[in-house]
């Protein structure tokens, strides 16, 4: 091989990723990382790692100059940027050139053009590759747009030419909010990817999103690896993603096989890609939407099914190995489903999760891969996306790897921090998915007040409190007296006998000894427990006759149980723990706060401007995400703090409203 050296300049799962696939090629793999990094499980992983500046990724891991360096201080003759960052930046894959390093990856001529969805469609339409109708031209003036979404008609999308993963992208349906939602569309598009253009697409409301996976080499040939099915996604933001697509009829395979096999090979691409179309499932009719020039995050899915190391041969690609197998020698066998594991809170509006991971379990079972980039007391932070980790499961059948896969995430424990497991959980068992009538709507349709946590039954809130009172009253040592239990008259006094708790739903009473408890809990009869004894994040009890074994944590107040019903996490506070978080939560009605640590996008109001409860006031940059935050109670906006483009803190006061203003609005 050209080069015997990797430098791999991402992070996370798919840095583990492909410091797998370079140790199975035999190549040395260099790791980069940042401050928020430095004991991450990919820097371990490496034979080697560089040290690349602070945690801001514009500081480490978007710089590619100090990537380029680090490469070269490190002896590496190749970079592989994986996916998100620099993974579709033609300007640095063309500095990795100038420097005399092998960018795994197209060349610079294929990122740029494809990385412009204007001029890709322009590329599709000369292969003879249907797109979506719209507009795709260069002049970006707003009376042009708004003219050519009336040619359109609603609905209609917006979408940042230079995007991906839903940002920048806003759906119209009535034409008078085209001129705000174009202004979002594009202030998100120049934040995200330093590049305001756009294009208009027809809405097509009952699309699948089916992809095609392409290798090509730098000697012409081109192949493609069959197809996935990514229909099930959120604001376009990929959840669950399947090889093959299910309940697609052979014409059909066969002409978005070809389709993606004559673009590649117009455009000369040489690496491996993936192509993406929306398939109308009424008409049968698909069109191009855009080619990804990068190593995609649901590539395992097609290699469980065709047994090719796609991250291996990107590699081989990179070094000037030919392909060696033909077109028909290259099988689709079995089934493959993956989920994508993200620290996030799906009951609040998909809110990222940050934190320390206190316990990190995760499923052995035959057929079952997981790609992960974290491990227990990896801590999450607010710098990066919220991804943790992905399960793919394989079996013979569709059928049989959605209990595979349900199975799996039934045994994938995460203490710490919410993930949106449960969540995941639920859509396997949407009967449209099961059916495979789903589309890209599902969600949407399914879920239009928001996806809701299931009701904590009366046992497992008797299981939080027990877990978080066995963990507070554990002896340091055993003796006698604390064998024995407490006293029976130190039990009144809330001692190791006996304590109240609160849920959500009121106080809950435990009493007892020895192992043996009573739980009260309002409206429910009281639970009687034996045997109880919790320790290594494992909870045991007898109840009713039956044996319970529950993985639990408990973290200060937080207790997180793993159940057959799934992960359920629960506040368990003591009266102390309740009358600190009062003092703390007062006079902040007029307050608007950062919910977590990040960046202030943009602030949308001035002192002395009225305001209403509900209204958007400010926009803050967390874990690759946008979230809008909103007045808590009408006013005169009174006080502000930060500015466009500052760092902040959790619980950091962005601004104050004078709620005694009402009067005057």
């Amino acid at each position: 091989m050209s080069f015997d050296t990797v430098l791999i300049a991402n992070r996370g799962e798919i840095a583990c990723r492909l410091i797998a696939a370079c140790k199975g090629l035999g190549l040395r793999s260099v790791a980069i990382y940042s401050d928020a990094d430095r004991t991450a499980p990919h820097v371990a992983a490496a034979d080697s790692a560089v040290y690349i500046g602070p945690s801001e990724a514009a500081q480490s891991y978007l710089n590619g100059a100090k990537i380029i360096a680090a490469a070269q201080q490190a002896g590496a003759g190749a970079i592989h940027p994986g996916y998100g960052f620099l993974a579709e930046n033609a300007a640095f894959a063309q500095a990795c050139a100038n420097a005399g390093l092998v960018f795994v990856g197209p060349s610079p001529k294929n990122i740029d053009l494809m990385g412009s969805k204007i001029a890709a469609k322009a590329a599709a339409v000369a292969a003879d590759v249907p797109v979506v109708p719209g507009y795709y031209g260069v002049d970006q003036s707003e009376l042009v747009l708004l003219a050519e979404a009336r040619k359109i008609g609603t609905p209609l999308l917006i979408k940042a030419s230079a995007g991906g993963g839903g940002r920048g992208m806003r759906l119209v349906t009535d034409l008078s909010h085209f001129a705000a939602e174009l202004a979002a569309a594009r202030a998100e598009a120049e934040a995200a990817f330093g590049d305001s253009k756009v294009l208009l697409e027809r809405y097509v409301g009952t699309a699948r999103h089916i992809e095609v996976q392409i290798l090509a080499d730098r000697h012409g040939t081109v192949r493609h690896l069959f197809e996935r099915d990514c229909s099930l996604q959120r604001n376009h933001q990929k959840l669950i993603e399947e090889a093959p697509a299910p309940n697609l009829v052979p014409e059909i395979r066969g002409a978005l096989l070809d389709s993606a096999v004559r673009l590649s090979a117009r455009i000369g691409y040489d690496s491996a890609g993936t192509i993406e179309y929306l398939f109308d499932a009424e008409s049968g009719d698909f069109y191009f939407l855009e080619m990804n020039t990068r190593l995609q995050v649901e590539h395992p899915v097609t290699e469980a099914v065709t047994g090719i190391d796609i991250a291996q041969w990107q590699l081989r690609i990179a070094n000037g190995e030919r392909l060696p197998f033909a077109q028909n020698d290259i099988p689709c066998n079995g089934w493959a489903i993956e989920a994508r594991i993200a620290a996030e809170d799906p009951s609040q509006g998909y809110r990222p999760e940050i934190g320390q991971i206190t316990a990190y379990n995760t499923p052995e079972l035959p057929g079952l891969r997981i790609d992960s980039g974290v491990a227990m007391g990896s801590t999450v932070s607010h710098y990066y996306d919220s991804m943790l980790a992905k399960l793919i499961a394989n079996a013979p059948d569709r059928s049989s790897a959605l209990r595979l896969l349900d199975r799996g995430l039934q045994g994938f424990h995460i203490a710490g921090l919410g993930t949106n497991i449960a969540f995941l959980r639920d859509l396997l068992a949407l009967p449209d998915f099961a059916s495979a009538t789903h589309g890209t709507a599902t969600l949407a349709d399914t879920y239009p007040d928001g996806w809701q946590a299931a009701i904590p039954t009366p046992q497992q809130r008797a299981e939080a409190v027990l877990a978080r009172f066995l963990n507070d009253t554990k002896p340091v040592d055993q003796n006698p007296w604390t064998a024995l239990g407490a006293w029976r008259i130190t039990e009144p006094a809330g001692r190791l006998g006996a304590a109240i708790y609160q849920l959500e739903k009121g106080d809950i009473h435990i009493a007892g000894r020895a192992g043996r408890f009573e739980i009260t809990q309002p409206d429910h009869p009281v639970i009687t427990v034996e045997h109880a004894n919790f320790a290594e994040n494992t909870l045991c009890y007898e109840s009713s006759n039956l044996r319970h074994t529950v993985t639990a944590s408990v973290t200060g107040s937080a207790v997180t149980l793993h159940g057959q019903g799934g992960r359920q996490v629960f506040a368990v506070l003591t009266q102390a723990e309740i009358n600190a978080q009062s003092g703390a939560q007062k006079n902040v009605g007029n307050q608007v706060l950062a919910p977590m640590p990040g960046r202030l996008s943009e602030m949308l109001v001035q002192i002395g401007d009225p305001i209403t409860a509900g209204a958007p006031v400010a926009v803050i940059e967390a874990m690759k995400l946008m979230q809008t935050l909103t007045a808590p109670c009408n006013g005169i906006v009174s006080h502000i703090h930060f500015d466009a483009g500052d760092s902040l803190n959790a619980g950091a006061v962005l601004l104050e409203i004078d709620p005694k203003a009402e009067e005057t609005l």
